[in-house]
């Protein structure tokens, strides 16, 4: 089968699709248009053998669980393009809100219920899931046309015991957590020449090389009435902080040698918030924010944050951030949340160009009775066809590689989303200010420390003593919870 597609140079959402069943070849062709702009013709062709589905009269549904939102409406979309394909087959999403999908998945998972095929899952809650996952086959995938960056950060499952690591699902689209900025604003020629007559430095957020011009950019536009808050950053004690503050941290760590131990992305599974060597008498390495480098981090978390809505009041969040991105400069998010904001968004690196990943994955569970299905689909989903897909239809930034470079070189793409994707692209490749996600992460890490740092945040002092008896804490937690877990 193949699909052929022309994106329309309209920015009115408008899909036409057309199909014709050739008798004799049984070839189904669809025609797709995509709004915004307009690609060269391309086909999507999935590579599963008729073999597959030998009855088709005994008809396989083929169920993928995830979060409920976008991308989980990318996926039934392509599921109804496969099963297309695949007669007798029919693709089932089953969603459920994020706060619940993933007991909802453990709960049948647990019980070895062949009901699911795909388990959809976040990078921090790789290891909760890869217990249950099928190991993948890097050949049946071609891997060079993944960006490693982002399957390495929830791809791989790693056994804390034996100190090896297995890939267990990849990812579907790329999701980083970089600067997002009302271009409208940094456009203004009078303000920027305002702001650099007082504070001496550019007012563009790709030029910023360290958290304080952040600070700055959000003192002068909140004192001079500009914007009622400063760029936003999560602070919401469920999961955001943990997304939040190695965001920030990455600036301090990559610049300590004392606590990166010159790896200045630390240990795959550890990451930036452990240190980046093992230390003697140590299986794991210890824990790196309890440290001067964290302190300043912590303390700088805070200023930021009181740029926004006191977080006793109210937490931003994933959810919300949207709703208060139009009072603000802009905002310190994954981009998987820009298809949800108003206005012409653009994106610059964290301040210094680095980035942290929290991308999406898929695997296939190892009580599915469908598993060489399940594997051709999740194949057809990374297809560059199907990621371009991914990001015309459904504006979510793909994996693919030869998908990132053909749209980049659209020219009809539209300033912004060239400039948007540009970046990503760039910055995606180089996300590595990652949380942990090694097994204990989901259950106790993030809770302990998300905590205490909200502790922190919500106080009246940002006293460094204070900071650092916050960090020493969490630190305590965590190698009590990585010991019990070996």
């Amino acid at each position: 089968m193949n699909i052929k597609k022309a994106i329309s140079t309209t920015l009115i959402i408008a899909i036409v699709v057309i199909v014709i069943i050739a008798a004799i070849a049984g070839v189904l062709l669809v025609t797709m248009r995509h709004p915004s702009v307009t690609t060269t013709t391309t086909s999507v062709t999935s590579s599963t053998t008729t073999s597959v589905v030998t009855n088709t009269s005994a008809p396989i549904t083929l169920t993928v669980v995830t979060f409920s939102g976008t991308s989980a409406n990318w996926i039934q979309y392509m599921g109804n393009i496969f099963s297309q394909e695949h007669p007798g087959v029919k693709v089932e999403v089953i969603t459920f809100p994020f706060s619940e999908y993933l007991s909802k998945e453990l709960s049948v998972l647990e019980a070895h219920s062949s009901a699911y095929d795909l388990i959809g899952y976040t990078s921090t809650s790789a290891m909760l899931v890869g217990p249950y996952l099928m190991p993948l086959n890097m050949s049946n995938f071609n891997m060079s046309d993944l960006i490693t960056a982002q399957v390495d950060f929830g791809g791989y499952y790693y056994n804390l015991t034996t100190g090896k690591y297995y890939l267990i699902g990849l990812p579907y689209e790329t999701a980083i957590y970089l600067m997002a900025y009302n271009a409208t604003i940094f456009d203004n020629q009078t303000l920027a020449q305002e702001f650099e007559a007082e504070y001496h430095m550019n007012f563009s957020p790709l030029t910023y090389q360290n958290w304080t011009a952040v600070l700055d950019v959000d003192q002068f536009l909140t004192s001079h009435h500009i914007t009622q808050y400063g760029f936003l950053i999560d602070d919401h004690v469920a999961h955001g902080i943990i997304d939040a503050f190695p965001a920030v941290y990455g600036w301090f760590y990559y610049r300590n040698s004392t606590v990166n131990m010159g790896n200045p992305s630390g240990i795959p599974g550890f990451y930036i918030m452990f240190e980046g060597q093992k230390m003697p008498g140590y299986t794991f390495p210890l824990p790196s924010f309890n440290s001067s480098a964290g302190v300043e981090a912590l303390i700088t978390y805070k200023e930021l944050v009181s740029y926004e809505p006191s977080p006793s009041q109210v937490q931003i969040s994933y959810d919300n951030l949207p709703e208060f991105f139009s009072k603000a400069p802009g905002a310190f998010l994954f981009t998987s949340q820009i298809s949800y904001i108003n206005g012409t968004v653009l994106l610059a690196p964290l301040p210094g160009g680095y980035a942290e990943t929290g991308t999406d994955f898929l695997g296939i569970s190892q009580y599915s009775v469908h598993k060489q299905l399940a594997m051709e689909f999740l194949k057809f989903l990374l297809s560059p066809q199907a990621q371009e897909i991914l990001f015309y239809k459904f504006h979510k930034f793909p994996i693919s590689k030869e998908a990132f470079t053909e749209i980049i070189s659209n020219t009809s793409l539209p300033y912004y989303l060239h400039e948007q994707v540009t970046e990503v692209y760039r910055a995606a490749q180089n996300a590595t200010a990652n949380p942990p996600n090694i097994p204990p992460t989901y259950e106790y890490l993030i809770p302990s420390f998300n905590n205490l740092v909200f502790q922190f945040l919500t106080s009246q002092s940002t006293n460094s003593t204070y900071a650092m008896q916050i960090l020493q804490q969490a630190a305590s937690e965590w190698i009590k919870d990585i010991q019990s877990s070996i």
